[in-house]
């Protein structure tokens, strides 16, 4: 019987499939470098979109929840960025369960009184120094009123329709420079006063020295409540004045001496009849401060939650942000008890010391 021949074939290092094992040795590193490369790939580019990241000006900047709706800005002017538009944001019809305020309301004048005679004893139209920037020369007075309104800076105001009611007031009082032209049919355009709060003028001040004019949001907003008072912490004074002077306009500028916020939380405690937890917001200065020189007080633009009772999100303003970096959005500070205001601002409304309107003007 024959024996099998067993014929193999030639060895020839040139062909590339002449040898199963350098064939899959081949194999492997083309699978490791196409998984090396995936991964570069992932780590580049998918990962930062993934976490909203960008890596301009040499800074990551964090991860912003959609919900505040607010884009990252870079933390120095950039010759090749956009100046910022007051573009109108689309927002659904919202509703807001048992965070809205009463409905059935009326003012009680007595209920009023009682407050006034609490937050009279504060003295906030009084014991106050006066500045006078740029060319102003007019003196500075805050009188008695028949209707105020404190105007907050919430989103809860886009779509509200309540420009025309806010400017029908006598005295109108704003919070932190908001953005006014191009929002009027909801925020009115009449402003009276301009109240600060400690970290606002520092951005101001920041923004007004950028080289890149078209970042600087704030020479606009400036002029829209020009001649209005500005009532600022006296540790601002610095950051106002150096603005103000960029911008070459005038305006009387208004401190209080002592520690405002203080006083302010003895005397919302007094009027809660419990103790407030917390530091004031200005918010709260500036509701307290208008119930003692005005009759009949009205609040809006005061919603510090970020969605409605229906889980529809809510911008934490109503108007775009600014160019200096950090970003605003709704991480209040810690010392601030947000929630324990609106709930004391809702029990004055109840109350009938004034109207705290939320959502539409009319609505209420």
């Amino acid at each position: 019987m024959a024996v099998p021949k067993v014929i193999s074939w030639p060895q020839n290092k040139n062909y590339a499939g002449s040898s199963p094992c350098g064939s899959t040795k081949r194999l492997r590193k083309f699978l490791m470098f196409a998984t090396l490369l995936t991964a570069f790939y992932m780590l580049i580019w998918q990962v930062p979109r993934y976490f909203n990241v960008t890596y301009g000006e040499n800074r990551v900047m964090p991860y912003r929840p959609a919900h505040l709706n607010q884009p990252a800005r870079p933390p120095q002017p950039s010759q090749s960025a956009q100046p910022s538009r007051p573009a109108r944001q689309s927002q659904p019809a919202l509703e807001f369960g048992n965070l809205a305020p009463e409905s059935a309301w009326q003012f009680r004048p007595k209920a009023l009184r009682d407050v006034r005679e609490i937050t009279e004893k504060l003295n906030l139209t009084t014991q106050l120094r006066k500045w006078k920037l740029g060319n102003f020369t007019e003196d500075v007075h805050i009188g008695q009123y028949n209707t105020c309104a404190v105007v907050g800076n919430s989103g809860v105001l886009l779509g509200s329709q309540c420009g025309a009611e806010i400017d029908s007031m006598d005295y109108v009082i704003r919070i932190d420079l908001p953005a006014i032209k191009g929002f009027e049919k909801d925020v009115g355009k009449r402003t009276s006063m301009v109240l600060f709060n400690f970290k606002g003028p520092r951005r101001i001040r920041q923004s007004s020295l950028f080289s890149n004019r078209s970042q600087d949001v704030y020479e606009s907003r400036f002029r829209s409540v020009e001649g209005a008072v500005l009532f600022v912490d006296k540790r601002s004074i610095e950051n106002i004045e150096t603005a103000v002077k960029a911008y070459r306009l005038s305006f009387p500028l208004i401190t209080r001496s002592g520690e405002l916020r203080t006083g302010i939380k003895r005397a919302a405690s007094e009027i809660a009849n419990k103790k407030m937890k917390g530091a004031p917001s200005i918010g709260l200065v500036s509701v307290l401060m208008m119930t003692t020189f005005c009759d009949y007080p009205y609040m809006y633009g005061f919603y510090p939650f970020t969605e409605d009772a229906n889980n529809n999100s809510v911008l934490y303003h109503y108007y775009p942000g600014d160019f200096v970096y950090p970003p605003l959005h709704h991480a209040f500070a810690p010392m601030h008890h947000m929630n324990e205001e609106y709930n004391f601002n809702r029990e004055l409304h109840r109350q009938g010391v004034l109207k705290m309107q939320v959502g539409p003007c009319g609505n209420q």
